[in-house]
């Protein structure tokens, strides 16, 4: 793919990805946007959502319906492209491996907390285990 159509598809891709932003910040479908510019719930799914059933490819929207969206959702068409631009001209994020995002998320096995021994004696108090069965039981007066 050349430069300037993987540009091209960014900046596709980013604007409707700013018109579905904006039309979740309004709480607005699809079908109900499309009933604002009077187009049918079909017309606006092939533009924005799934694209054509036959072909599975996304029917571009043309000048006439971003002015229109932009309008039904309070916004000049400039402004809707200005954001679309910024959004496809940010830098793309460096891909993370599944292990880099699962110890962002779980920490590593070096990253034992460090709880206060105070902290320790009272849950110790508070959750000694059943004599019993061995169970933690909460032991709060």
């Amino acid at each position: 793919m050349t430069e300037n159509t993987d540009r091209s598809r960014r900046f596709a891709d980013a604007l409707i990805s700013e018109i579905k932003a904006e039309m979740g910040r309004r709480d607005l479908s699809s079908r109900g946007l499309g009933r604002l510019i009077d187009k049918s719930s079909q017309y606006m799914s092939t533009r924005l959502d799934g694209g054509n059933p036959r072909t599975g490819e996304r029917v571009p929207l043309g000048v006439g319906d971003l002015a229109a969206i932009a309008d039904a959702l309070g916004l000049s068409l400039t402004d809707l492209v200005e954001r679309a631009e910024r959004a496809a001209s940010a830098p793309l994020a460096a891909p993370v491996s599944l292990a880099e995002r699962r110890a962002n998320v779980s920490g590593t096995s070096e990253d034992e907390p460090d709880i206060p021994e105070n902290v320790l004696d009272e849950w110790a108090g508070r959750y000694a285990a059943h004599p019993d069965d061995g169970e933690p039981e909460d032991h709060t007066p």
